[in-house]
């Protein structure tokens, strides 16, 4: 469904809903084109207090955070291959409603055909996990192989990143996201997956593959661990083991060159990436990451995921330098 972008404002309408001591925000979460983005996940936290209060956007885009006590809060927003939103110092005055319209950005697919969000909401249109229990390999572990669709974050976390962290990723926003690795057919950013992915295992290591990165896939070592002196890579140095039925990868030693995130943000020397997985039944995937790199933030920033089987879909191979015609429309500020 689509719907013309609504002007980002900040509107106060009288309210009687809500208690003598409390405001709420509400709005309609979009993306470029008119595009309403369903299921984003959208949170206020207070400034004062540090409570965190969560929404999620409806069908229609629609969302309200209700019964939010007088203050000044920083709204944080994620939704598919989007460009997080945030917006800090929001005033909530008590018995009214802030009007406040997020409005994504795309991520760095630059919309291309096929990776716009009206092709991404018709994915999402198609999510229909099945049930079943958690398939299984033969030493009794969970079995996650299978092809995913691009994760969705359930608690993006509250990163605190480093003013020069903000400054870099403010400058390569302003000047169009030309210098982004994946824009040249490098890879995409450490904390990027989809929009449909791949896990490969066996007993000993497992393979991750992304459907539209170059070169889109890494490995996984179960039964070894990280060399004493690891080689950079753009993916890491990924080491996993098992808690239980969990999980647990240890990536270090990155790239110098890969980006962080889809915020664009950058990331130093002393990277180091914990990834947490669990498969609770056979149609779904849970992902906790705790990114730790004291170098741009100001302490551990941990992401809450969750990912639906897609049973139906395949991964094709992606040759970017194929078919790049980004290059030359690319403008410098």
């Amino acid at each position: 469904m689509r719907s013309l972008a609504l002007p980002f404002c900040f509107c106060v309408l009288a309210a009687t809903a809500f208690g003598q001591n409390t405001g709420a925000i509400s709005g309609v979460a979009s993306a470029p084109g008119g595009v309403l983005v369903g299921g984003a996940n959208i949170q206020a936290k207070n400034t004062t207090t540090g409570t965190i209060y969560k929404a999620t956007s409806s069908a229609k885009g629609m969302y309200t955070l209700a019964d939010l006590p007088a203050g000044t809060y920083d709204v944080s927003a994620t939704g598919p291959i989007l460009v997080p939103f945030t917006q800090k110092n929001v005033a909530v005055e008590a018995g009214k409603t802030l009007s406040l319209n997020i409005q994504f950005r795309e991520g760095t697919q630059l919309s291309t055909l096929g990776e716009d969000p009206t092709a991404i909401g018709a994915d999402q249109r198609k999510h229909g996990p099945p049930s079943g229990p958690t398939p299984r390999m033969a030493d009794g572990k969970p079995d996650f192989s299978g092809v995913w669709w691009q994760p969705t974050e359930v608690d993006p976390g509250q990163p605190e990143f480093l003013p020069w962290a903000v400054q870099m990723a403010k400058e390569r926003a302003d000047n169009g996201r030309v210098d982004s690795p994946q824009t040249h057919c490098l890879p995409g950013a450490v904390l990027r997956l989809g929009p449909v992915w791949e896990f490969v295992q066996s007993k000993d290591y497992m393979v991750e593959i992304s459907d539209d990165d170059s070169p889109g896939f890494h490995q996984i070592y179960l039964s070894r661990k990280h060399a004493e002196d690891p080689n950079p890579q753009w993916y890491g140095d990924s080491v996993g083991h098992w808690e239980g039925d969990t999980l647990v990868v240890d990536r270090t030693a990155f790239d110098d060159r890969v980006w962080l995130d889809q915020a664009l943000h950058p990331h130093s020397d002393k990277l180091h990436v914990i990834e947490r997985y669990r498969r609770p039944d056979l149609g779904h995937m849970e992902i906790e990451i705790t990114v730790d790199d004291p170098g741009i933030l100001a302490k551990p920033w941990t992401i809450k995921r969750k990912a639906d089987l897609a049973p139906t879909e395949r991964i094709y191979e992606f040759i970017c330098g194929e078919n790049n015609k980004d290059i030359p429309h690319l403008l410098r500020k």
